[in-house]
Parts: C-alpha cells; sequence; structure tokens
C-alpha cells in the first residue's frame, strides 16, 4: 500500500481539536477554530463556507471569518452554496430546510416531513444538497433512506437503503453516491432505486468496521473517504482496491466531511 499522498481539508468533529485543518506536503498549513464543525463546501470564489453546531461561518482564502449565521440551538449539519448563490442549510433543532441570502433573509424553507416530534429532530438528517432547480436531495438519517423534496416539502423521489445515510453525492449519470456511516459502506444507487455499486469496507478491504462519513471522488474515478470512528482517510479505486491511508492522530481527529485539494 503506497503513501497517503493527497491535500486535504477536513473538518474535525472532535471536541479536543475543534477546527478546520488544511494539511499536504507532510505539514499542517492552516487551521480555523470552531466548535464540532461538520460540514464544509469550496465556494466559487474560492473560500470556503462551514457548518458547525451552532453557526455557519464563511471563511476567506487567508483563513479569516468574512460572513456568519448563528444559532442559540443545535445544530447545523449541513452547508452549500446554491447555484444562486444563496445558501442552503439545514437546521436541526426545528427540523427545518433553508436557504437564506447574505444578509441573513430567510428566502424559501420547509419543514421537514418525516418526523413531528421534537425528540426526533436531532438524527432525523446529516447532509443536504442541491441537485437541481428546486429540487434538494436529502440523507434522511434515522429513516434509512434519500429522498428529493422541493421547496413545498414534496416528495419527488426516494429510496430506502441498507444503512443511515451521512453524505449524498449526485454523480453526473445522475446516480447518487452515499456514505452509509456506522455500516462502514458506501453504496451507489441509479434513479430506478436499485443499488448498482457497493463497498463494504470490512469486507472488501479488511479493516477494522468505523464510521464513514464525508466522500470525495478524484479525478482518476478513485473515492476518497473519512472513517471518523478510526480518526483517518482512506482511498480506495471504483474497483475497491484499497490505495492508502492517512492517520496522525496528532493531526486528524474524527474526520467529518473533506475536500480533496487538486494536486499541482
Amino acid at each position: 500500500m503506497k503513501k497517503f499522498d493527497r491535500e486535504f481539508i477536513v473538518a474535525e468533529h472532535d471536541t479536543r481539536h475543534n477546527r478546520i485543518i488544511h494539511f499536504g506536503n507532510g505539514r499542517l498549513i492552516k487551521s480555523f477554530s470552531v466548535e464540532l464543525p461538520l460540514d464544509i463546501d469550496l465556494l466559487r470564489n474560492g473560500n470556503l463556507l462551514l457548518s458547525s453546531n451552532r453557526a455557519i461561518v464563511e471563511i476567506d482564502k487567508n483563513w479569516k471569518e468574512v460572513w456568519k449565521l448563528e444559532s442559540a440551538r443545535l445544530a447545523f449539519f449541513s452547508c452549500q452554496e446554491m447555484r444562486n448563490g444563496n445558501i442552503l442549510f439545514g437546521d436541526a433543532s426545528k427540523a427545518m430546510i433553508l436557504e437564506v441570502d447574505r444578509n441573513k433573509k430567510i428566502i424559501r424553507s420547509f419543514d421537514f416531513p418525516y418526523v413531528k416530534e421534537p425528540s426526533d429532530y436531532l438524527y432525523a438528517f446529516r447532509l443536504i444538497r442541491e441537485v437541481a432547480e428546486n429540487r434538494i436531495l436529502i440523507a434522511c438519517y434515522n429513516l434509512k433512506k434519500l429522498a428529493v423534496f422541493d421547496w413545498d416539502g414534496n416528495v419527488h423521489w426516494e429510496c430506502d437503503l441498507p444503512g443511515s445515510p451521512y453524505m449524498p453525492v449526485q454523480l453526473g449519470n445522475s446516480n447518487i453516491l452515499v456514505s452509509l456511516g456506522e455500516y462502514g459502506k458506501i453504496v451507489e444507487i441509479n434513479t430506478d432505486k436499485e443499488i448498482v455499486w457497493e463497498y463494504d469496507m470490512v469486507r472488501d478491504n479488511q479493516l477494522s468496521l468505523g464510521w464513514i462519513a464525508g466522500i470525495s471522488i478524484l479525478e482518476n474515478g478513485n473515492i476518497v473517504y473519512s472513517d471518523s470512528k478510526y480518526d483517518r482517510l482512506i482511498e480506495i479505486t471504483k474497483d475497491k482496491g484499497l490505495v492508502s491511508i492517512f492517520k496522525d492522530r496528532n493531526v486528524l481527529l474524527h474526520p467529518s466531511t473533506h475536500i480533496i485539494c487538486r494536486m499541482p
């Protein structure tokens, strides 16, 4: 197995670190302190958007805060810059999906319809992504399904999964690649709701059962995933071959979502 040589940005969802880090060439390049970060999105202007327990923050290329939306209650589990430049996020304290502009004005919102009791809000969903105009893809964590909604809260597509989804990624062929957290799996689902590809970290690579959170697809088709349980980033081929593992607990603890930077 070769050395993990990817440059990366990652959210460390761990109270011992509480930060976003940029790491490459064997060294920590930059870090930004924030309480229990979860999601990160590289913006069109080169800035970073991140969600944490009680805030969504934009930092510039020097990793200085330039914009912030705060909440008194837990938790902002997801964030994404939309096609129109507004911010999409999920507020687990209300089980609500929202779009806000840069003035923090709520443009659109809907209540997540799959939960009714406040005790279920925190585990209702994880990452949320805009996949088309007026179409929002949601990882429905407790119910073990993916669903696509419009801004009126209507369901346009849903699919049951063999585990609780964390991060969905829509592929160019309209299939969806999704991580399944504590189940240690990544699956690809087509529009007919069929599993067309499945990776199991225990079965396919003989790794200890971890917790697969963030996933990214490289230009060569390889996949990098975050294993939050064992504090590591793992690269595999589409044929499920193990390429490399990054593990250094002095650098990385409980990685959530990540970005693999383009190699020079």
